[in-house]
């Protein structure tokens, strides 16, 4: 009894802490960011939020946002592997390593207290005292790993949205070019025109365009691109444009071809998916329609033979 509400009590300040902790990280800054939105529109002279002027000048903003916070982010230093992979998450704000290391301690001491809670009331009480407690110290332990695996899925599902609009990105990319654009301000307009439609690469896109715009060049600038949103398209185009600079080949052909390749890449990513639909129909169908068809056919059959062999 004494340990159980020992961990009972440990439970309650853990909770506590940590909501504590998410008012400071999270809902205080998304105070202060509404507060601070109010305000530029209220600069604007815009004074009612649900507008058509409102609405465009809340999307810049969400757009903006990502941006200066990838900024802020350099002013103390390049990122390291953790607040990149973040990035790659869709999780922009400063606060988010802090947030995540919350979680990933919140996640331990929650699974060690609902293990223990478990094995203390399903173990037998013959069985000796520090079982329970050694089950959910390992159980806990285990649960680290949870918001890895949840910040994996994330950074994949950002890496189909940036794959999803590459090829879009390249076909207006060579449209700019056919025009007689610049490659830096083909970058800037298609970054302009995505932000509506493949917002996640358009923010992408608007990095880039500030870096060229600061001086760096536009190879360095894709190649940062690259690793950024970490897809292997990204990666090709950056040296695709680096050979073409040091070979002197035409930008426009590359662009064309690498296209087109774009092109047939996504189909066959689709035909991917349609080919292994039928394999991943198996298991509902024979769990799900199997079952119903099977009784189907043998009802009638059982009826009949009711009255002859039972």
């Amino acid at each position: 009894m004494l340990g159980s509400g020992f961990l009972f009590s440990a439970a309650i300040f853990s909770a506590t802490a940590l909501m504590v902790v998410a008012v400071a990280t999270v809902i205080l800054p998304a105070v202060q960011t509404r507060r601070r939105i109010a305000d530029q529109l209220h600069a604007e002279g815009i004074r009612n939020r649900r507008s058509l002027e409102a609405r465009t000048e809340l999307t810049k903003i969400a757009a903006r946002r990502p941006v200066d916070a990838y900024f802020k982010a350099l002013e103390t230093g390049q990122p390291d592997a953790l607040e990149a992979k973040l990035f790659r998450a869709g999780f922009h704000q400063q606060s988010a390593p802090a947030f995540y290391a919350v979680i990933r301690i919140g996640s331990v001491a929650l699974g060690f207290v609902l293990a223990y809670f478990i094995l203390s009331r399903v173990l037998p009480p013959q069985l000796p005292a520090f079982l329970p407690f050694a089950g959910a110290f390992l159980f806990g332990l285990a649960c680290i790993v949870i918001p890895s695996i949840a910040l994996d899925r994330f950074e994949n599902a950002q890496k189909q949205r940036y794959r999803r609009g590459f090829p879009d990105f390249m076909d207006m990319m060579l449209t700019c070019a056919d025009a007689g654009m610049s490659l830096e301000a083909s970058v800037e307009r298609v970054s302009n025109e995505l932000a509506g439609t493949h917002k996640v690469l358009g923010i992408q896109l608007a990095i880039m365009t500030l870096q060229m715009r600061a001086g760096k060049p536009l190879r360095d600038a894709l190649r940062e691109l690259a690793d950024r949103i970490g897809i292997d398209e990204a990666r090709s185009l950056a040296v695709l444009f680096r050979q073409s600079e040091e070979l002197g080949t035409s930008l426009t052909e590359a662009l064309r071809v690498y296209s087109d390749e774009m092109r047939t890449q996504r189909i066959l990513r689709a035909e991917e998916k349609a080919n292994a639909l039928p394999v991943k129909m198996v298991l509902p169908l024979g769990l799900c329609v199997f079952p119903v068809v099977l009784m189907i056919v043998m009802l009638p059959v059982i009826l009949r033979m009711k009255g002859v062999f039972f």
